[in-house]
């Protein structure tokens, strides 16, 4: 996996990962029966929902990663207090580097930790990062098919290992791909995000008809697999953009707190929007659609890119809805976060 950083050089070609642990985390809601095989749908515990209009953040601001690739997504690691970001390789042509990713861990303020190449894994839409036992595992999108793509057709659990390179192919990677029964054969798409608040595994992915779904599961069954229709609690659609709109604002990023998933939408150079859904709602309904966004727009090129949950604080917690944009700037690309903080 080919890039400008001169420590790129000096990474193993495999490593062996080790699995295995626990972190402590809220306790979610237990199973609870589905209507049909059509619409899923189950109750999720009341939960406060971010305020669009509400105050908030900027922590990171135009920070350079591992490499010079489009950032894609991120998501906090709330114990060890730890920013994991995805990019993607959007310049290398070579079939032989499709669906290539770098992954960067940084500090809170964006501050490069360290990183880690996945070959042949997917475009990065999202990623999950879950702390467990002394160790961190990213979730993230990966395939096993042949040729490989710039998108991944499964759901991939594996340790982060400092400068390693890991292959689609590596025994090391788990394969947590919910296994639903209405999941699209060929482009489903699964994308993995994780609500620290109460321990769920969340996936959007593309159903047989090409609608967008969302369905979450608890994290001790994901995290050992269980991922049949009978372990959901809760599965719905999300909302349908017409086609003219969506190839203006493409889908950029997810991420859930309790009760309410969360969109980002936009292009580049352009206005963001935010989306809020009801998890215990049906149909295409939102509880906010759309809400403008100007956060970073002195970014050159500014592109949203990714959402996730922040829960910060120092015994207190201060739970953060936080999005994120790629800027470009004279070839130099650099990754920003932002965050609201108040609820509704």
């Amino acid at each position: 996996m080919p890039s400008g950083d001169q420590e790129d050089r000096s990474l193993s070609r495999r490593r062996l990962f080790r699995a295995g642990g626990r972190v402590a985390a809220a306790a979610a809601v237990g199973s609870l029966p589905f209507a049909g095989a059509g619409v899923a749908h189950a109750d999720v515990p009341p939960s406060p929902r971010f305020a669009f209009a509400g105050s908030g953040g900027d922590p990171i601001i135009r920070k350079s990663l591992h490499a010079n690739w489009v950032m894609q997504s991120f998501a906090y690691d709330n114990v060890n207090r730890h920013v994991y970001f995805v990019q993607h390789n959007s310049q290398n042509t070579d079939p032989a580097n499709a669906g290539d990713m770098w992954v960067t861990k940084t500090d809170l303020a964006g501050n490069r930790l360290g990183s880690m190449a996945l070959h042949n894994f997917g475009h990065g839409v999202q990623i999950g990062v879950e702390p467990h036992d002394g160790a961190v595992y990213l979730w993230t999108e990966w395939q096993d098919r042949n040729p490989p793509t710039d998108f991944g057709n499964k759901i991939g659990r594996f340790r982060f290992v400092n400068g390693a390179v890991l292959e689609r192919d590596s025994g090391a990677i788990q394969d947590r791909t919910p296994t639903l029964g209405n999941m699209h054969p060929e482009s489903a798409n699964p994308q993995p995000a994780i609500d620290p608040s109460t321990d769920r595994l969340v996936v959007r992915f593309r159903d047989a008809d090409k609608n967008m779904r969302i369905v979450l599961f608890r994290m001790s069954d994901a995290r050992a697999g269980r991922l049949g229709r009978e372990h959901r609690l809760a599965e719905r659609a999300l909302p349908t953009r017409d086609a003219a709109w969506a190839r203006a604002n493409p889908f950029q990023g997810f991420t859930a707190y309790g009760q309410y998933a969360y969109l980002i939408e936009g292009g580049v150079g352009a206005t963001s929007y935010l989306t809020a859904v009801d998890l215990n709602d049906v149909g295409q309904s939102v509880a906010q659609d759309r809400w403008p966004t100007t956060a970073g727009e002195s970014l050159h090129g500014r592109e949203p890119q990714g959402m996730a949950i922040w829960l910060a604080g120092n015994g207190v917690v201060q739970p953060r809805l936080a999005f994120g944009f790629h800027s470009n700037t004279d070839g130099v690309r650099q990754a920003s976060v932002f965050y609201k903080d108040t609820f509704l």
